[in-house]
Parts: structure tokens; sequence; C-alpha cells
């Protein structure tokens, strides 16, 4: 019984022996098993995911914000939508500032900056 104990393997340690032992830019080379290089590749997966995600995040947090930022300056300007936006859009250019940094900007102080 005791030898049937000793080829099971922790799954955390044999995904660990895969990552420590074998490089992901050597896994070609033949030394990896299916399984291993089936894990492998789902790990860069998950990776890939998780960038993705974080990504995504950020977008949607800087949309909202230039999104707000917007309708700020449609109710200081009295412009429409689109025209705040050209507002914002332009003044970034011109500052050489991100767009949604420029948009926070506008969300703390109310207004455009003034070094215009």
């Amino acid at each position: 019984m005791q030898a049937n104990q000793h080829h099971k393997t922790d799954p955390v340690q044999a995904i660990t022996r895969v990552i420590t032992e074998h490089p992901v830019d050597k896994r070609d080379d033949g030394s990896l098993t299916e399984t291993e290089t089936f894990i492998l590749e789902m790990l860069e997966r998950l990776d890939e995911a998780d960038t993705e995600a974080a990504n995504l995040k950020r977008a949607l947090e800087h949309s909202r914000d230039i999104g707000a930022a917007v309708g700020v300056l449609m109710a200081f300007h009295k412009v429409p939508q689109d025209e705040a936006f050209e507002l914002l859009r332009r003044t970034s250019q011109h500052l050489n500032r991100k767009l949604y940094a420029l948009a926070r900007e506008v969300l703390a102080t109310g207004a455009l900056p003034s070094r215009l």
C-alpha cells in the first residue's frame, strides 16, 4: 500500500515543479509530458485573462471619469455632449496630457485648466 502512496503527487507540488523546472521558453524541447504542457498553456491563458481583465477594469474607470467630465463641461459651457467631449479632447492634446487625467482634473476643479 505504501508503494501506491509513493506514486501519488500533490497537484500543487506537481504544478510548482513543472513551472520551476521547465521555463516556458523550453517547453517545446520534448522534456514535458502532455499534461505538463497543457498545464503551462492553461497558466499562460489565465495570466493573459487576468491582464486583460485588469486593463478592461482600468478602461471602464477612465471611461466613467471622462463621461462625468464631459457632463461637467456640458453644464459649465452650455454645449452639447459632442462639443464638450471635443473641448476635452483638444485641451488634452494641447496640454499633452492623457485624456483621463485631464478628466479627473475637471472633476476635481469643475473646469478645464486655465493654462490654454
